[in-house]
């Protein structure tokens, strides 16, 4: 029930919705079988009128590929074109990920959004020896045409690198998965935002307005530093526990039941600003 409600919450304001992804944190936490399921509860919500994306990420790279496998099979003939998000340094390193990849299509016939997100892979217990993609790998993804995009968090300055070594190829997209980075300079390619589970109509608003932006108007510029403003203190507020976002979907009548795979307890004092937040902006 708190899925159903939650994709009609957020469904009518979001450009595509990302099914399992890395960047919700607890993503690569759930388990093959936690995947499977969700998949199929997502297929049963979809009405074929949003882009989806589904993250095969898992905690090792055999039950990634039956995930690859299992995906393929149950969603390739819904989709003209099956999109799969995976966050590969998660479950291996950089040497051979270009092969790995390309074995991955051959398998699937999907199409890619490769996640680099160095802030979640430090956190990993037995980590490889690189927490970003490297550039000359980079590289080497850009030339595969299946490889659509990626969705980002890190530095600028490999930001940059990356750009370069695309080689002028036009048809690649970068989402931004910092959402604070996003809001201080946003990007016309879109943000994968975490927050706006909570806030869907505010990010609407927001991307909107940036988009088409009319630097005439004084009273348009206002608000849309206000609303900026705004999203920022939220995603400051759930950077701390990404599980607080549960918390107040529950407070908002969204999720009847919380469950998270974060042994980190979420502390009064998150709870407390969170509500005053809610009571200021909601």
């Amino acid at each position: 029930v708190g899925l159903r409600q939650l994709w009609e919450y957020v469904n009518p304001f979001v450009a595509g919705i990302s099914v399992g992804s890395s960047f919700s944190i607890e993503g690569v936490f759930l388990s093959y079988e936690d995947k499977k399921a969700l998949f199929k509860l997502i297929l049963g919500l979809w009405e074929g009128n949003k882009p989806l994306y589904f993250d095969i990420t898992t905690s090792d790279e055999a039950s990634m590929l039956e995930l690859a496998q299992f995906s393929a099979d149950l969603l390739r003939s819904q989709f003209d074109e099956l999109v799969i998000e995976v966050l590969p340094l998660w479950y291996r390193g950089n040497r051979g990920l270009p092969q790995s990849l390309e074995a991955l299509h051959t398998q699937t016939g999907a199409v890619f959004l490769v996640a680099n997100h160095p802030r979640l892979v430090k956190t990993k217990k037995r980590a490889f020896k690189h927490c970003n993609i490297r550039t000359a790998v980079f590289k080497k993804l850009a030339r595969y045409d299946f490889i659509k995009g990626m969705i980002f968090q890190g530095e600028l300055n490999r930001f940059f690198n990356y750009q370069r070594a695309l080689g002028g190829r036009k048809n690649f997209y970068f989402y931004e998965a910092d959402e604070i980075s996003f809001l201080k300079q946003p990007t016309n390619d879109g943000v994968v935002a975490l927050t706006a589970n909570l806030v869907p109509q505010m990010w609407h608003k927001l991307t909107t307005k940036v988009l088409n932006l009319n630097e005439g108007k004084k009273e348009e510029l206002n608000e849309t530093f206000i609303l900026g403003e705004a999203l920022k203190e939220l995603c400051v507020i759930c950077q701390n526990h990404p599980a607080i976002l549960k918390w107040a979907l529950r407070e908002i009548g969204i999720l009847s039941e919380i469950f998270t795979p974060f042994s980190g307890i979420v502390t009064e004092s998150d709870l407390n600003t969170l509500k005053s937040w809610l009571q200021k902006y909601k």
